[in-house]
């Protein structure tokens, strides 16, 4: 009896085993694979697979910076840097430290890099520098709190961080000649996954979530007036998409819904603002991989969104994705 009882629980084991091996390998092995999509191409694949990135584009160069990656959520202090002209990636100067839904944006052929995750999920208040040609990162005066999943942009020579999860949810405010930090106007509806462009002298904050939401809401700040107004709302609330600006035309594509486990988004949209008060938001051609935690950049007359995750949430972990997705408007 005792010996049936030790070959039953050996079996046991060992289906457990087998069940815990084999879960990944079927959720990896049954991953989408790439669909035909017009007007998109794929470029050459991002060095290592990984989501939840910053990018930024200086000196005609796109950094992908930090992020998530493998099946334990590993923070990323790689930095990876396209060059269009070659269709080529080249290893940057890595991060002082992990960082992953850090935010990102080029100034005056220097990237700058705020806050983030660190590796143990904390919210950072950091702000690094990196100018063209330099070997390293420089540590700038940090900001008044922290930040997480939030956007950075650059406007009249200073940046400006909207969004995400921290103290508040005013705008804070860079000046990099003076290496100061000043607080703005809250944001009206405050958020954390969001995108944002910069539309000549206004910031719009698109989408993004909150207490576990999408929205499809959209917050547009004047920096001069220090004031919010709202502009037309997405058809669809989503998080966590990839954007960009191109001739005044934005690009929001894909996301992730935190409430409902399941596939990403497979929704993207854009918007004309040339059209003043008429603008409205229209579908646009999908790219060849939905995915969801992947900044998009605008650089050489494209629209580009590379890595991120092709599952939501925790099945983000069998999913990054290396792909750099190409898209040149007609």
């Amino acid at each position: 009896m005792t010996r049936w009882l030790v070959r039953l629980a050996i079996v046991v084991l060992l289906g457990v085993i087998l069940a815990v091996v084999a879960y990944p390998v079927t959720m990896m092995l049954t991953n989408p694979g790439p669909r035909d999509s017009e007007g998109w191409t794929l470029l050459a694949t991002l060095p290592t697979a990984r989501g939840e990135t910053a990018a930024a584009v200086a000196a005609d160069r796109l950094y992908v910076i930090g992020g998530l990656t493998g099946l334990g959520f590993e923070a990323s202090d790689e930095v990876s840097v396209y060059e269009p002209a070659g269709n080529a990636w080249q290893a940057g100067p890595p991060l002082p430290a992990a960082r992953h839904h850090a935010a990102a944006v080029g100034l005056d052929g220097t990237v700058y890099v705020t806050g983030g995750g660190s590796a143990d999920g904390a919210p950072q208040e950091t702000l690094w520098a990196l100018p063209t040609g330099a070997g390293g990162w420089q540590v700038h005066t940090p900001m008044p709190e922290e930040r997480l999943g939030h956007r950075m942009l650059a406007i009249g020579g200073r940046l400006y961080v909207v969004g995400g999860i921290g103290g508040t949810g005013r705008v804070l405010v860079y000046d990099p000649a003076t290496q100061t930090w000043s607080a703005a106007a809250e944001m009206p509806s405050p958020r954390d996954h969001i995108a944002a462009v910069a539309v000549e002298n206004e910031i719009w904050v698109i989408g993004g979530r909150s207490d576990g939401r999408n929205h499809a809401r959209v917050d547009i700040y004047d920096p001069v007036a220090d004031t919010w107004h709202e502009g037309p709302p997405l058809p669809e609330g989503t998080s966590g998409a990839s954007d960009a600006i191109l001739d005044g035309v934005i690009y929001i594509s894909g996301g992730e819904d935190p409430a409902v486990p399941g596939p990403v988004i497979d929704r993207h949209w854009q918007l004309d603002t040339r059209q003043g008060e008429k603008a409205t938001w229209e579908p646009m051609l999908a790219p060849p991989f939905a995915v969801h935690g992947a900044h998009g950049a605008a650089i050489d007359e494209a629209f580009l969104i590379v890595g991120g995750a092709l599952r939501q949430g925790a099945f983000s972990r069998f999913a990054w994705t290396g792909a750099t997705q190409a898209y040149e408007p007609p």
